[in-house]
């Protein structure tokens, strides 16, 4: 897939690329998630086969973005480190202190700039 001149993005596109690297981390997420369940807390196989599965899944999804792999996923590690803190959030139930905040916001502003900076 060719790379999109930076003058070609706009809010669609902005906003396709932008679902696509959280669909792709919560797949990362939940599948290493399952997996982690099955190793750490002594789920049945079955948690960990479909974990697999799940991350073979988030393996493809950055194959959509239109940029080269290096950048692409460069950007998605700022999202899945936000997502990451959501996460932990909403399904762990452990509230995030002012440094993940913080530091949440920076790699966000960081992936933005890596991603959609005009070149």
């Amino acid at each position: 897939m060719e790379s999109i001149p930076p003058t070609d993005y706009n809010i669609a596109l902005i906003m396709s690329t932008f679902g696509l690297f959280v669909v792709a981390a919560l797949l990362e997420i939940g599948g290493g998630y399952l997996v982690w369940l099955w190793l750490r807390e002594r789920k049945k196989l079955t948690f960990g086969l479909i974990g697999g599965v799940i991350l073979f899944i988030y393996g493809i999804i950055p194959t959509f973005q239109p940029s080269n792999f290096g950048r692409v996923y460069a950007a998605y590690g700022g999202i899945f480190v936000v997502m990451a803190i959501i996460w932990g959030l909403l399904i762990d139930k452990k509230q995030p202190d002012r440094y993940e905040i913080i530091g949440g916001i920076i790699v966000l502003a960081g992936a933005a700039i890596i991603f959609y900076a005009p070149r």
